[in-house]
């Protein structure tokens, strides 16, 4: 059969450009899980805290120390992402990379060498930027040149990237767990310089992207990147039509930004309101899930949970990991099969709702029971799991559903950014609870993310039933001679 543009396939050589962008997710992911591990080791706590008996570890950082070690990493990727917003009208995608690699590798090497706990903060901001470099710029690469068809499930794969490097990260962290001295944590400091190198080599072997090229007006040299990525550089005109339609896009997207002020001010109008903020609920419940509890202080939840410090609480990292990274395979999977999304979305925060509060409940009733601890670390393992399953896989295809076309990128822009604060809020915040010198509730503050799922549970449930049935009364008013309808007060209150 003929090669047409609708049977394709894109090359080898796409592929492999598609593979080696993973590569700056897996590394965000090992990073993450990485550093937060650290405040789980004697080697980290021996030169950055101080000995408390009170502690299951026999250390204790300090409330302010541990607020900042945890969140200061989420706060750098914010501020990567908001840099790479002006870096991207002087850098191309390669070269973003390129400034992502670099950035990460010093702030790995300066955190090997000893400092304060000052110091030591601004180190780990220096990571997070290079995290929101990694995942800004590679996402943008993988829009400008992937096949439309292909776009989505290139994005979606990402995810099982970056859950895979949270699992190397885990496992790295786990090998060193034995070390006394600070080699327990420059070791993985280390490791965290091997994928950047990596990367800055197969970077050189990648093509730029045609749509940057087509912004800054190289149309030959975007045809011949172009080219390189798809299979039917030999059939006439194939080429040249795709490139119209970059033009096309980036022109549209010129316009998009010169009215960007006035585009935030239109999804808050009365016909665009109730989808932004259901948007934006579908958004935050990334927040809301409890799952940054875990990425910020997963291992240390198993210490405090009673799990035998030196050794299961960083084996429980590594199982939780490898569910998150299951869950996000068979999540993935569901997405193509016929399941609906809503109900993805409604039940993937009810299960992780009853299993935290199953976690706060056996924590006070019994928390020094053997069983407690097994159950507590069976459902801190399902509760990740079910979340990436169904949850995290149809937040945002659910976003884009219900968000239209002239909104969108507004509302999901603006949505990030909220649910990134959150993050940080959450990573700054949840040491008051944990630390054994504060409340030193334990696993008893999973109260607060069964709340919090529940909510999200109940908000999805009910804009959902709000949205259907708005979107039947205007099917009805479109479709059929009750036009009249629009006027009435049932379409006001529907609306």
């Amino acid at each position: 059969m003929k090669n047409t543009p609708q049977t394709q396939r894109p090359n080898l050589r796409s592929v492999l450009t598609y593979l080696t962008l993973s590569l700056a997710h897996t590394q965000v992911g090992f990073s993450t899980t990485s550093i937060s591990g650290f405040q789980a080791m004697h080697g980290f706590l021996a030169a950055y805290g101080h000995p408390d008996h009170i502690s299951k570890t026999g250390y204790n950082m300090g409330i302010t120390p541990q607020q900042l070690a945890a969140s200061f990493v989420n706060f750098g990727a914010m501020l990567g992402m908001l840099a790479s917003v002006p870096l991207r009208r002087y850098l191309s995608r390669r070269h973003g990379l390129w400034f992502a690699c670099v950035v990460s590798v010093v702030g790995s090497g300066l955190q090997l060498k000893p400092s304060n706990v000052a110091g030591l903060h601004a180190r780990r901001c220096v990571i997070g930027i290079s995290n929101g470099l990694f995942v800004s710029f590679a996402k943008v690469y993988a829009v400008e040149s992937s096949p439309v068809r292909y776009k989505r499930g290139v994005l979606r794969g990402f995810m099982i990237w970056m859950s895979a490097g949270s699992l190397l990260g885990a496992m790295t962290n786990n090998f060193t767990k034995g070390i006394k001295t600070s080699w327990a944590y420059k070791i993985p400091l280390t490791c965290h310089i091997t994928i950047p190198a990596v990367l800055v080599v197969l970077l050189l072997w990648v093509p730029e992207s045609p749509g940057w090229l087509v912004e800054r007006g190289k149309m030959n040299e975007a045809r011949g990147e172009l080219a390189k990525f798809r299979n039917d550089g030999s059939l006439p005109g194939v080429i040249d039509k795709e490139l119209l339609d970059i033009g096309l896009k980036v022109d549209k997207n010129r316009e998009k930004t010169k009215g960007l002020g006035s585009q935030y001010i239109e999804v808050w109008k009365i016909e665009h309101r109730k989808r932004t903020l259901l948007c934006l609920a579908l958004i935050m419940s990334n927040s809301a899930s409890g799952i940054w509890l875990m990425l910020s202080y997963g291992t240390v939840m198993f210490q405090l949970a009673g799990i035998e410090p030196t050794r299961q609480a960083f084996h429980a990292s590594i199982y939780n990991n490898l569910a998150n990274l299951l869950g996000t395979v068979l999540g993935l999977q569901l997405l193509r099969t016929s399941i609906r999304r809503r109900s993805m979305m409604i039940i993937g925060h009810f299960i992780p709702a009853i299993c935290m509060l199953s976690i706060a409940v056996s924590s006070t009733m019994s928390p020094d029971d053997r069983w407690t601890k097994n159950i507590i670390l069976v459902l801190i393992i399902a509760h990740g799991f079910f979340y990436y399953a169904l949850s995290a896989a149809v937040a945002m295809p659910l976003c884009e559903e219900f968000v239209g076309e002239e909104c969108k990128r507004v509302t999901v822009r603006f949505g990030m950014s909220v649910n990134y604060v959150l993050a940080w809020l959450i990573a700054f915040t949840m040491p008051y609870f944990i630390n054994p010198r504060e409340l030193n509730w334990g696993p008893k503050v999973a109260y607060i993310w069964a709340a919090s799922n529940f909510v999200a549970g109940c908000t999805d449930m009910y804009g959902s039933f709000l949205l259907l049935l708005s979107t039947r009364v205007e099917e009805l008013a479109m479709t059929t001679d009750y036009g009249h309808l629009r006027n009435s007060e049932a379409w006001s209150d529907v609306r």
